[in-house]
């Protein structure tokens, strides 16, 4: 499940990568404030009334996870982020058009938006409230999940599920559509209950008709998508590509596309809740890279256009990498230390611009 957007679009990446161009506005936007009435005062429920929610709870998401596949819709959503001593905040329009595209573009622009193709295997699925089948198989294996009560987002009634770690500490809060179980807002949440992410909608119309105005396409969609066969085949060729990162991180999606500079790898890892892309490519960084910043995480010297250093570029044996995660640093530090060590510094120019943003579009459901 992830945040997520994940990455609201590996075909942003294709349009960075072919133009420069940045994919998200920043704005001071709160998504509307929620009323959260939960089944008790006290805490998490135990007993028959837990296992009843918890199974309750998953239903929720399961048809959650049908809703994103089969929902048209139209609607602007709002990703905030707190770090340590500030917050962003990224706003997007998305356009969910079932078994066709989604499209995302930044909120106040009229240039075209990002473009990804419908998912037929439910691996990938679109915006950064998305929900998927697969993604829920790991979810169940990693965390607890449980209805919570009813609430509402942007004028629409809500069903809130929570989703908590082993231990009992609350890791998220999703709130779903009661007519349609759409995901309209999501809550992730570090140790200790502290919030970490918001990402949720402002305004939503569902059906055909919200679809009215949808504008064209700014970038295809990455080329293809690649199967076991094809994995193996590119690791026999020496391309990096682990099945597993650390913080219980599986290989759930990979695709390729080619730009000018090469072949391109993006492979996506997660938990069931949180994501981390990882983007693969045959070279080394450029000297210059304005708008990064030298960090060395784990005695590893590394790149970060962004001061949570949620997105970051090196390069080693021949390969350059650029990782995007919605994860704690702690994580983020276990992950870069697994894979190959930084060379000497740099990183592509027309991508500096963009990255940043791109982080925001990471999806804890999708």
């Amino acid at each position: 499940m992830v945040s997520g957007w994940r990455i609201a679009g590996l075909a942003a990446i294709l349009g960075l990568l072919g133009s420069g161009v940045a994919g998200l506005a920043q704005a001071d936007v709160q998504p509307e404030s929620t009323a959260v009435r939960h089944p008790t005062a006290s805490g998490p429920l135990a007993g028959p009334a837990q296992a009843t929610a918890a199974v309750v709870g998953l239903q929720l998401l399961q048809q959650a996870a049908a809703a994103c596949q089969g929902t048209s819709y139209r609607g602007e959503q709002v990703m905030l982020w707190w770090g340590q001593g500030q917050a962003s905040t990224s706003v997007v329009e998305v356009w969910h058009q079932p078994g066709r595209m989604t499209l995302v573009r930044a909120s106040g622009t009229v240039s075209g938006a990002t473009a990804r193709p419908g998912m037929a295997d439910d691996q990938d699925p679109d915006g950064m409230l998305g929900v998927s089948e697969r993604l829920l198989v790991l979810l169940q294996s990693n965390y607890q999940v449980a209805y919570a009560g009813r609430g509402s987002v942007a004028g629409r009634p809500a069903l809130i599920v929570e989703v908590r770690r082993p231990g009992g500490a609350l890791a998220a809060r999703f709130w779903l559509d009661a007519a349609t179980k759409l995901p309209l807002r999501r809550e992730m949440f570090a140790a200790h209950a502290h919030m970490i992410s918001e990402a949720g909608f402002t305004t939503l119309a569902l059906g055909a008709r919200g679809l009215d105005g949808m504008p064209a396409s700014a970038a295809a969609p990455w080329s293809a998508q690649l199967d076991r066969a094809r994995l193996a085949a590119l690791r026999a060729e020496g391309w990096p590509l682990p099945e597993q990162l650390p913080g219980n991180l599986v290989l759930f999606a990979a695709s390729q596309t080619s730009v000018g500079s090469g072949q391109v790898i993006d492979l996506s890892y997660s938990d069931g809740l949180v994501v981390v892309s990882l983007f693969v490519q045959r070279g080394e960084l450029a000297r210059a890279m304005p708008g990064w910043r030298r960090v060395t995480l784990d005695g590893r010297a590394v790149y970060s256009d962004d001061p949570e250093q949620r997105s970051l570029a090196w390069s080693a044996h021949g390969f350059v990498f650029t990782l995007i995660a919605d994860v704690p640093v702690t994580t983020v530090s276990q992950v870069v230390t697994t894979l190959p060590g930084t060379t000497r510094p740099g990183f592509w120019a027309r991508m500096a611009r963009g990255f940043r943003r791109l982080a925001s579009w990471l999806n804890p459901l999708r």
